[in-house]
């Protein structure tokens, strides 16, 4: 085995680990990613919505246990992009109350340790990274925004669009 050094070591390469990467590149720091999956090949899968999303084509064959160790699985995809290769190319905002504590029938979450007012600006920079697309006001119960989107929203499919 090879000995590598590294000042920061980011584990996965999907959306965060890239995002995380992206932003420490300019830092002279060595950046090292540790990605477990392989990268995907431009096989007919890879474009295959049904084979993706209905026949499970690149989801990992593991299961997890839940709290009461029933077997799971759990939706990952195991290549380099980590789930972003898989996404849909969509990016939310949590709504603010998404950071609150949350009751449920079990009981509740704790909640996060920051909030919403907290990330808003970050989000705005993750946006203008990822190239976001979108329409201010659109949604009623979209959050604060203290920034705008670089590119205008793209309309939705016919058939969406009908709906």
């Amino acid at each position: 085995m090879t000995e590598l050094s590294a000042d920061i070591v980011i584990i996965g390469s999907g959306i965060g680990g890239a995002t995380a990467a992206s932003v420490l590149a300019d830092t002279g720091a060595r950046i090292l990613i540790l990605e477990r999956g392989e990268q995907l090949q431009d096989t007919p899968e890879t474009r295959d919505e049904r084979a993706i999303f209905q026949r499970k084509h690149f989801r990992t064959k593991e299961s997890w246990l839940d709290g009461t160790r029933t077997p799971f699985s759990p939706g990952n995809f195991y290549n380099v992009g980590g789930n972003s290769k898989f996404y849909g190319a969509i990016m939310y905002r949590n709504r603010a109350e998404d950071f609150a504590p949350q009751q449920h029938m079990e009981g509740s979450t704790p909640g996060w340790p920051f909030s919403y007012d907290e990330i808003e600006p970050w989000y705005g920079q993750a946006e203008r990274l990822f190239c976001v697309r979108g329409e201010l006001g659109d949604d009623p119960t979209e959050p604060l925004h203290s920034t705008r989107y670089d590119f205008p929203a793209v309309p939705d499919e016919p058939s969406i669009g009908k709906a």
